[in-house]
């Protein structure tokens, strides 16, 4: 009896089940077959619009070129496959991707490739192209940020994904285009830099004929007018696709047209690493006024140390400075000793952090005795007379002499560089010196463009004959260049004296001395941010 029931209600249900099956399949099957047809949605996500980059004075530096791409519907047969051939063979470019193609060629063949959604496309565009690359950086094909401010702030520069929502039936036609969704995107966030492009501008031009450079010129609030890097390249060809000769280019070792070379670039900072050796001795009970005579050489460990000149007689430290004297700074090295003087570097913000969020920037280098040991086994007994002249191991670079040069301008402490005006900068760089110490060496750094026989007495002369009454301080330098004789050119300055605003440091590769290239290069650009920034 009771398999008897278990076997009936078993029938009861198959039974039920039959019904069921014979109402969806016979009675119904038309209606949810339509159903099922139009309860199909594609989905196109459309990318934002990158937000804008602006320069200090609202030029665009880096925006968006928007136009409008077809989106075709439709599973992709014979014909559409041939026609994405025939466009790859006309422009060099293929895709996996069936999705846009240009409107006029779609649209007049529409019977052979279905249904067309209009869909908004933005690229990437530098209106200043190779002006800024560097800083700015570039995006790639699917518009990430790879460099630079680019990279960087990608999260807020990219904006939120939009997509449009197709109701389709199972062959991928459009059912009802008035239920076509559009959740536009949200455009990213727009930045307004502090930088000045047509500063960029001039001091593109002013280094023409120069094949590798940097410029930095920092307001003493720390606000960046400039970080301008040479070898150039521009950033469109990252979106567009690299020719052969751009990759072959972007890859040449020696050039090194990607690096960015204020924040990048390591320098023996020549006779501008006597600043620093200048601080350090004072702060250290040298009395600045201590003189000395020159012949030219100094002969330590039996190896004689030659001057670039022979200066004959050095009245004190401020004098030292001024004409730049190998002598009496080899003498300030052997004063301190390497110990001392590695030491009280490596405290120094210049010599342990960044100060930049780029990934690439480079912090600068000073050798200790761990490292002498490390390296040659024995500290070499000229070591600390190098380091004392700015030249050996010593290395720093370009933003890290203009951080160094405004902290001393301000009267020991400088803000870290800000880049754009929504920034929030809450460190700053302070010189572990006192007042005095710091005056006395502004006082040897004026001494350079207005002494008698200063070595950047160019300035002081070309201001003049402008017609600009300013005093300037700043410092030469002659580094070493192991892969050409000539030297790299360098110099840095702060201005005004009394009233110090800006900071610019110039560095020419293989280019001479520092007073017979960088300082007509700096003076133009002092120049130039006086007129635009201090009369007006």
């Amino acid at each position: 009896m009771r398999i008897f029931l278990i076997f009936s209600i078993v029938i009861i249900f198959y039974f039920i089940f039959l019904l069921k099956l014979f109402e969806l399949q016979i009675l119904r099957g038309e209606e949810f077959r339509r159903k099922s047809y139009n309860n199909h949605f594609y989905i196109i996500k459309v990318k934002p619009s990158r937000g804008n980059i602006y320069d200090r004075n609202g030029f665009i530096i880096a925006g968006n070129l928007t136009s409008t791409k077809n989106f075709i519907i439709t599973k992709e047969n014979d014909i559409l496959k041939e026609y994405k051939n025939y466009i790859a063979s006309l422009n060099g470019y293929y895709s996996d991707v069936m999705d846009y193609f240009e409107s006029s060629s779609v649209i007049s063949r529409r019977d052979l490739f279905g249904d067309v959604v209009f869909v908004p496309i933005t690229s990437r565009v530098y209106p200043y192209s190779d002006l800024t690359p560097h800083f700015i950086g570039y995006v790639n094909s699917d518009g990430t940020g790879i460099e630079g401010f680019e990279k960087i702030f990608d999260d807020s520069l990219r904006g939120q994904e939009g997509e449009i929502i197709i109701p389709v039936d199972a062959r991928m036609n459009i059912t009802d285009r008035n239920k076509i969704i559009y959740n536009f995107p949200k455009k990213g966030k727009d930045y307004r830099l502090t930088i000045d492009i047509q500063l960029h501008k001039f001091i593109d031009s002013l280094l023409e004929k120069y094949e590798k450079a940097s410029v930095v010129v920092l307001k003493t609030n720390g606000e960046v007018l400039a970080l301008y890097s040479k070898p150039k390249y521009d950033p469109q060809m990252f979106s567009r696709g690299l020719t052969k000769s751009e990759w072959n280019y972007i890859n040449d070792k020696e050039l090194a047209p990607l690096m960015d070379r204020t924040i990048s670039g390591l320098y023996p900072p020549g006779s501008i690493g006597k600043v620093l050796t200048t601080l350090l001795a004072i702060e250290n009970g040298w009395n600045w006024r201590t003189s000395m005579p020159c012949p030219g050489y100094v002969v330590y460990g039996g190896n004689v140390f030659k001057d670039w000149t022979i200066h004959y007689h050095i009245s004190s430290i401020l004098e030292a400075l001024e004409v730049s004297c190998n002598v009496y700074y080899y003498n300030l090295g052997r004063f301190l000793g390497i110990r001392k003087i590695t030491e009280n570097y490596k405290k120094l913000d210049i010599f342990r952090r960044k100060f930049t969020p780029f990934p690439q920037e480079k912090v600068s280098f000073v050798p200790d005795s761990d490292w002498y040991m490390k390296n040659y086994k024995f500290i070499p007994g000229g070591s600390a007379l190098n380091l004392a002249i700015g030249q050996g191991e010593l290395l720093l670079t370009p933003l890290a002499i203009s951080m160094l040069v405004g902290a001393i301008a301000n009267g020991g402490k400088m803000p870290y560089p800000k880049f754009y005006f929504d920034q929030i900068v809450k460190d700053t760089f302070k010189l572990p010196f006192s007042d005095s110490t710091i005056k006395i060496t502004k006082m040897a750094m004026l001494n350079v463009v207005k002494g008698p026989r200063g070595t950047a007495g160019y300035l002081n002369y070309k201001l003049m004959e402008y017609g600009l009454n300013v005093n300037v301080a700043g410092k030469t330098g002659s580094s070493e260049n192991p892969h050409s004789k000539k030297t790299h050119s360098l110099f840095t300055i702060f201005a005004p004296f009394e009233d110090p605003q800006f900071i610019i440091t110039v560095v020419v590769e293989t280019a001479g001395h520092g007073s017979d290239v960088a300082v007509p290069i700096a003076t133009e650009i002092l120049r130039w941010c006086l007129l635009h920034y201090y009369y007006q």
